[in-house]
């Protein structure tokens, strides 16, 4: 039986040998491609994809060179999954490369996951173009990405749009890559900072007998204003990511405060402290 129309599955007793319509160990660039197929590998999910070693040598630098010698009969066994490799090799041929926009999102992540392994560049630039394009609609992927193959760009873009995206989410899209779990806890503690200052006004004034200045204008202030804010952390961190959160909401009812000589300074205070935090955060790579 042809090697090239087989799909080998393991069990612990036997190798089965099953015809396959689809994915059985031709070149996936179409009927177009007319060269020979002499490297086989195998996908995560038992299919067996055809390949050319000349190929594999010209358009990446993660495969074996063609002074490797390879047996067709024994394929490689790789950790990707076969629609991910099908598109791969697609982009490893003298031809139009395919489009990647239809692609479903987890699909296009692991395409790049795997373009940036195996170093095939005209995928690793296409993935780069639509990811950068996409970034609000996927920023925790977009992070991730960014994080692991140094793209700090788009770190940066993305970053501010995961903050209210909780652990157990970066982990799983990080795939535990801990150096990018670290930058980001330590970048969202910076904005976990901003918020608690945003939802808990500043100390009183003490004056120069170091009593602290209370008056009956300060609580009508606070009450109005704490109302126009968010109740939980979550709900500003939420603010913050879309970009809804502005300090204006800290003079909306300062008229309250008109007839003290010192309350309209400590709403200043509040403003100014939560504008000095956000400024003061860095951007997301230089966690990295």
């Amino acid at each position: 039986m042809n090697i090239d129309n087989v799909l080998i599955l393991h069990d612990d007793s036997e190798v089965k040998e099953i015809i396959r319509d689809e994915l059985n160990g031709t070149c996936p660039a179409g009927p177009e491609c007319r060269l020979e197929v002499d490297v086989i590998l195998r996908s995560s999910d038992g299919y067996l994809i055809g390949a050319h070693q000349s190929n594999l040598d010209q358009y990446s630098d993660g495969f074996p060179d063609s002074n490797t010698q390879m047996d067709a009969t024994h394929p490689v066994d790789l950790v990707e999954d076969a629609d991910t490799l099908k598109i791969l090799m697609r982009f490893m041929h003298k031809q139009r490369y395919p489009k990647i926009s239809w692609l479903e999102t987890t699909q296009i992540f692991a395409l790049a996951e795997a373009a940036e392994k195996y170093l095939v560049y005209s995928a690793i630039s296409a993935c780069h173009d639509y990811i950068e394009g996409h970034i609000k609609q996927h920023p925790i992927e977009s992070l991730c990405y960014a994080a692991k193959f140094n793209y700090p760009q788009i770190a940066d873009s993305a970053a501010i749009h995961s903050i209210c995206k909780s652990l157990d989410e970066i982990r799983a899209s990080s795939q535990n890559h801990h150096p990018t779990i670290y930058a980001w806890l330590q970048y969202r503690e910076g904005y976990i900072s901003v918020v608690e200052s945003a939802l808990n006004p500043p100390a009183p004034y003490i004056n120069s007998r170091k009593q602290q200045h209370l008056c009956h204008f300060w609580e009508p202030y606070l009450t109005a204003t704490m109302a126009e804010l968010p109740r939980t952390t979550m709900q500003c961190l939420r603010l913050l990511a879309e970009n809804r959160f502005s300090v204006t909401v800290y003079s909306k009812h300062s008229d309250l405060v008109n007839g003290c000589a010192a309350c309209p300074t400590r709403v200043l205070n509040w403003k100014r402290d939560i504008l000095e935090k956000m400024e003061s955060i860095p951007p997301f790579h230089t966690f990295i």
